[in-house]
């Protein structure tokens, strides 16, 4: 019985790796290193991530982002962004997407409360076949103040 139980476990650490999608590598933003901790970042699918390649994103499918993150600053609310990273001061939109965090993550946020964004979209169709590096970014619409990370991806057919 023991080792049936050693099974079950087993399989449900699986079960459950499969569903918070595979780590990837990120770099925080500039901008939020004294503002923002950013612990994981997860894509669902990237099988790429064990290669620590880029993620291939493909076009007109559904994908998977999350991220946990511990802001060092109170807001009521959190917009979100997801861009193209052309520089550190430009950036392009990459996706059409929800912009209200709060529907993906928990509101009010407060200092050194350590909390998940999760997002399932749909790669638009109409970018690219190409590498990018992207933005994605939770800001304080008061204080302006951000979560904000890097990741590269690779939008594919």
């Amino acid at each position: 019985m023991l080792r049936l139980s050693s099974l079950l476990t087993v399989g449900f650490f699986l079960v459950l790796a499969s569903v918070s999608g595979e780590i990837v590598n990120f770099e925080t933003c500039d901008d939020s290193v004294d503002t923002c901790t950013i612990h994981q970042v997860n894509v669902d699918p990237c099988p790429e991530a064990k290669n620590n390649a880029a993620c291939h994103i493909h076009r007109r499918r559904r994908f998977t982002m999350s991220f946990d993150f511990t802001p060092h600053f109170d807001a009521d609310t959190l917009d979100a962004s997801l861009g193209w990273a052309k520089s550190e001061n430009v950036e392009l939109p990459l996706l059409s997407m929800d912009r209200e965090a709060c529907k993906y993550t928990n509101c009010p946020v407060r200092s050194g409360v350590k909390q998940t964004y999760t997002n399932n979209m749909l790669a638009d169709g109409r970018f690219p076949l190409s590498p990018y590096t992207i933005r994605w970014a939770l800001k304080d619409p008061v204080s302006q103040k951000r979560c904000c990370f890097t990741i590269d991806i690779k939008v594919v057919r």
